[in-house]
């Protein structure tokens, strides 16, 4: 598994700048707002989907590629390695769509904020070729490589969002039972917690901009289960963690929207984790919808997260 995580092949160095570690910020308030992300999302979901374009790697970052068993790794490097803690990012998608560029954009800026250590990515299995529980195989081999490459889990941070959310915390249900090494802490945005059906689910189906009844594929992917957990028991606690025996999950830090659709699978989650012993802490943004750092990272909110997440991972690690 060691060999997953070589450096060496598919290196790609460039002299992009990362506007989610330097976005260009835009101040909105009030109505302002409401009509800046309005108009921003119709804009996301009234076009053509694009065709993905080749990953541009930011400057000061080296980008490794590696292959093993059909687990594909991407290991990002910084020159000035600043921190021995590393981010293990599992990106969102609703288990329908693959890692994306602003993913990856993403993560290097969380590992920016937290000093620069390195970055790993899956690109797992989702649908409709893969079905549960396609995904957790690949993220648990994804795991069990950076650990046989010598990444202590004590250093780990796990994090993800949206699927990427419900696949973090799964993983880490799994090394619990499994016996692995626990990752440090646990980060979440706007995780999916319960693949079956919770009230704001419907109550905020249309004030969630990003999640809901506008962005027509991926409302239809997180309610009507016709696509990677089409197979599954919904209440398999693998595939809605609100239902699965939290104690001793690493502490957990999550970040979301105040009008998401996800709102009760947040905090379903945390309550639940809390009667557990794990050291919670939850932060749902006012205004804002699902997944909403990576969907708009010029807003100055976005850089709150950052100092969350750093003063999070300075409180555990």
């Amino acid at each position: 598994m060691a060999a997953l995580l070589l450096l060496g092949q598919g290196t790609t160095l460039a002299a992009y700048e990362n506007t989610y570690q330097y976005p260009r910020t835009v101040t909105v308030k009030g109505e302002e707002k409401t009509a800046y992300l309005d108009q921003k999302t119709r804009a996301m979901f009234s076009g053509k989907v694009k065709n993905p374009v080749a990953y541009v790697v930011p400057k000061g970052w080296q980008q490794d590629l590696e292959t093993l068993k059909s687990v594909r790794v991407e290991k990002y490097t910084p020159e000035k390695k600043k921190t021995k803690n590393v981010i293990f990012f599992l990106h969102g998608g609703g288990y329908i769509l693959g890692n994306s560029n602003n993913h990856r954009d993403w993560a290097i800026a969380q590992s920016h904020a937290l000093g620069n250590g390195d970055v790993y990515m899956l690109d797992y299995r989702y649908a409709p070729d893969g079905r549960y529980p396609a995904a957790l195989d690949d993220a648990v081999a994804a795991y069990k490589a950076i650990l046989d490459a010598g990444v202590p889990a004590e250093r780990i941070i796990l994090a993800g969002d949206s699927a990427g959310g419900n696949l973090a915390t799964v993983l880490a249900l799994y090394c619990r039972d499994h016996g692995l090494p626990m990752p440090a802490v646990l980060v979440l945005y706007s995780p999916w917690e319960d693949a079956g059906h919770l009230p704001t689910h419907d109550t905020n189906a249309t004030s969630d901009v990003v999640l809901g009844k506008r962005n027509v594929r991926m409302f239809a992917a997180v309610t009507q289960n016709e696509d990677y957990f089409r197979d599954a028991d919904l209440k398999d606690p693998y595939v809605s963690p609100v239902y699965a025996d939290l104690k001793q999950l690493p502490p957990t830090l999550i970040i979301g929207g105040a009008q998401e659709m996800f709102v009760d699978d947040m905090l379903l989650f945390a309550g639940h984790a809390r009667e557990s012993g794990v050291k919670v802490e939850v932060h749902l943004f006012p205004g804002m919808s699902h997944d909403w750092p990576l969907i708009f990272p010029e807003l100055p909110e976005a850089g709150k997260t950052y100092d969350l997440l750093d003063s999070f991972v300075r409180k555990h690690i």
